[in-house]
């Protein structure tokens, strides 16, 4: 392909889903929902997170049309907070009518101070606290368990509180059809169906037939329905319907067996976009959320009417699909090295806000793209690097224009998983991150600064001897340890 008859416009327009919220000015800029780039900068400083009200809000929607199509129950969208934390997102996604999917008792606190109705609510985890635990009864959420141990503690801390609490069962789903199971996520080798029952929580069907015929042994539980999740592994419709009918039977069975017919069905998330950054491929995903919600749904419709089980309400837990392309990072150019031909772009942003871009496992490939200069032809590749110790490689050999030093970039689709996984490796602050809803920009997350960052570090008394020169760092950490021990 010839580079110079292509523009980081016509990139855009190529790539851009319907929810997208972005588009280029006259001068060249990257506007999103109208505000330009190189201004949302100059007020807020660079490298910048911007997230768009619009595309939330057009997302959630969208996936919940789409199931509620081809579900005659109640459908809930539970917005998966660990995707994005931040408070504004979880604001806007209520004022939609999504529930949330929560882990660990940050999360629950982070739902609710962004707006949630208990009724939509579940919390998750592996490994639940009692505090946790107890937090989620006082707010009145459902907790979805996945084993009998943690029947046995729900049970003991709903007790101590002389309170009631609405459970699911966490099913372990292993389909016939994942013996030579192959991911366009992650590589694994051998028979899926052992990966899968070791990756993923939840009890099989046969203790979950103990837990609901011992229902007796759990007077404060309220069993309510199941959990289940298989995450993002795979593009392939089928592969989504394949894992959903297995569900539909073992909830089938276990109504046949013990006549308990749930409330609600939680199939959790992993629900792929239509830019798909996390197949490592940049070329968009040929299946839409309509698809994947009508496989799923008429899997599990068909595995039920087996048995003359009622339809339950359907729940589900995406987090990528609503805050992936929500949010973009603006990243400027602050060097440019030329050797042997090969260019790299040093940018003030790097892998340690954009975790997903460097990992070695689930690896993304995003679309980066001029922000500055969405007119000018792409006549070059170069490796755009950040500022770290380490090799922080945002992308290798990405097609750009020929910029200069202080020039913006953006990488695209950096809504999901770059604020909640990022980093301060070598003492980096992380940057701020904007909302901006047509006209408005409104601050979401204040920039980290060195103050900040260092606020909880603590010097103990044998290491608090003279140091020249001083730091006012050095003094406030060895201030902080005189507070706690009450020198």
């Amino acid at each position: 392909m010839n580079l110079a008859t292509q523009t980081p416009k016509a990139v855009l327009e190529n790539v851009c889903t319907p929810s997208d919220s972005l588009s280029v000015s006259a001068a060249g800029d990257l506007l999103i929902e109208g505000c330009a780039a190189p201004d949302l900068v100059a007020q807020f400083g660079s490298p910048l997170f911007v997230l768009s009200d619009s595309t939330l809000r057009q997302n959630v929607r969208r996936i919940q049309g789409a199931f509620q199509q081809n579900w005659t129950r109640g459908v809930n969208v539970m917005y998966a907070i660990k995707c994005n934390p931040n408070f504004a997102v979880r604001a806007v996604v209520h004022e939609e009518g999504a529930g949330g999917d929560c882990f660990g008792i940050g999360e629950l606190e982070a739902t609710f101070a962004g707006g949630a109705d208990p009724d939509k609510i579940a919390l998750n985890g592996s490994n639940k606290n009692d505090q946790v635990i107890a937090r989620a009864i006082e707010l009145g959420i459902t907790i979805n368990m996945d084993s009998e141990s943690e029947a046995a503690q729900v049970e003991s801390v709903a007790a101590s509180l002389s309170k009631s609490v609405r459970v699911n069962i966490r099913l372990k789903v292993v389909p016939p059809e994942y013996q030579n199971y192959q991911s366009d996520l992650m590589n694994f080798k051998g028979d899926f169906r052992d990966e899968l029952k070791r990756l993923k929580w939840g009890v099989n069907e046969e203790t979950a037939h103990r837990l609901l015929n011992n229902h007796a042994s759990y007077p404060h539980l309220e069993f309510t329905g199941y959990h289940t999740h298989l995450g993002r592994l795979s593009q392939k419709v089928e592969d989504r319907a394949a894992y959903d009918r297995e569900f539909g039977r073992v909830v089938g069975n276990l109504f046949v067996q013990t006549g308990f017919a749930p409330g609600v069905i939680d199939l959790g998330g992993g629900w792929p976009r239509e830019r798909d950054p996390e197949s490592g491929r940049l070329e968009p995903n040929p299946h839409s959320i309509e698809e994947y919600a009508e496989a799923a749904c008429s899997a599990l419709v068909s595995e039920f009417d087996k048995v003359d089980m009622p339809l339950p309400d359907l729940w589900l837990e995406p987090g990528r699909y609503i805050a992936g392309n929500a949010g973009v990072l603006l990243t400027t150019i602050e060097s440019i090295k030329t050797e042997e031909g090969h260019r790299w772009y040093y940018a003030d942003a790097s892998t340690n806000i954009m975790p997903l871009l460097g990992a070695a496992i689930e690896g993304t490939h995003n679309h980066i793209l001029a922000a500055t200069r969405m007119h000018e032809p792409i006549v070059l590749k170069a490796d755009i690097v950040g500022p770290l110790c380490i090799p922080s490689v945002l992308r290798a050999d990405c097609p750009l224009p020929d910029l200069d030093s202080g020039d913006l970039i953006v990488i695209l689709d950096a809504g999901m998983y770059a604020e909640s996984d990022s980093h301060q490796l070598n003492w980096i602050p992380r940057p701020a991150t904007v909302m901006v809803n047509n006209d408005e920009v409104g601050l979401v997350r204040a920039t980290e600064t060195l103050d900040s960052i260092f606020a909880t570090q603590r010097l103990p008394r044998w290491l608090q001897c003279e140091s020249v020169p001083s730091s006012r760092f050095r003094q406030r950490a060895i201030e902080g340890d005189q507070e706690r021990s009450g020198g």
